[in-house]
């Protein structure tokens, strides 16, 4: 082989080398080196959390707080809380903690998170927090407490109560329980029933109304006393 040959060669081979060299400095694509794997959103009020439903009392302040996976790269990742409506985006928050004030705005309470780490990635995560008030009983009911009814196991005795909840999607969706004398009887939407079967002397009732997340009120247990003036019969 030829001296000027191999100089050709040479030279052709560095060329080559240098060149993949420069591919080899290329960096990746920040896209295809995700430091964090999933996020999840876990909320907290009053200390205690609620990561299956996302949702609060209206009154009281909440703490939201993201959760990366894996962990060992929380500390260099940042946080964009944002408020979407439409097209529009808000960040109001950029931690891996946001407070809920007491009473807030729509615009006061996220639903969407991006996290970025130290060269761009980023990963986002949609959800929805729900504010939702608890359900009330009205506290008169028939028969009102320490009533006295006449009749026997025969006669029909009416239960009567109202219920009311503050927010508009739950209208008509409230769940009522009457128990009497420590049996439960699961009436549904029902606020009236009439029951028979009473012997004379004490009573209870009591009532329980439960909305569509699960929150509930109770009332007090009432109490009546059937007086049988009939003998035990019609």
């Amino acid at each position: 082989m030829s001296k000027g040959f191999r100089l050709v060669c040479g030279a052709v081979f560095f060329v080559a080398l240098t060149a993949l060299s420069g591919c080899l400095d290329i960096p990746d694509d920040p896209n295809e080196s995700l430091y964090v794997e999933r996020v999840d959103i876990f909320l907290f009020q009053d200390g205690t959390p609620d990561s299956t439903l996302l949702k609060i009392r209206p009154n009281d302040s909440a703490v939201v707080r993201a959760t990366t996976y894996p962990r060992q790269f929380k500390n260099n990742l940042t946080f964009h809380w944002l408020y979407c409506k439409g097209d529009s985006a808000t960040i109001i928050g950029d931690s891996a903690e946001y407070t809920i004030p007491a009473s807030p705005e729509a615009s006061d309470i996220p639903n969407a998170l991006e996290v970025f780490d130290e060269v761009g990635n980023k990963i986002s995560k949609d959800f929805v927090i729900n504010v939702n008030m608890a359900p009330k009983l009205y506290t008169e009911t028939i028969p009102a407490n320490g009533d006295t009814l006449y009749g026997n196991r025969h006669t029909s005795i009416q239960f009567k109560w109202k219920s009311y909840d503050y927010d508009s999607f739950d209208e008509n969706k409230l769940q009522h329980t009457l128990i009497i004398d420590g049996v439960e009887y699961p009436v549904s939407r029902l606020t009236e029933i009439v029951q028979s079967g009473f012997t004379e002397g004490v009573h209870t009732f009591q009532i329980i109304v439960q909305d569509s997340f699960g929150d509930a009120d109770t009332l007090a247990p009432r109490s009546f006393y059937i007086l049988d003036t009939l003998g035990g019969t019609l």
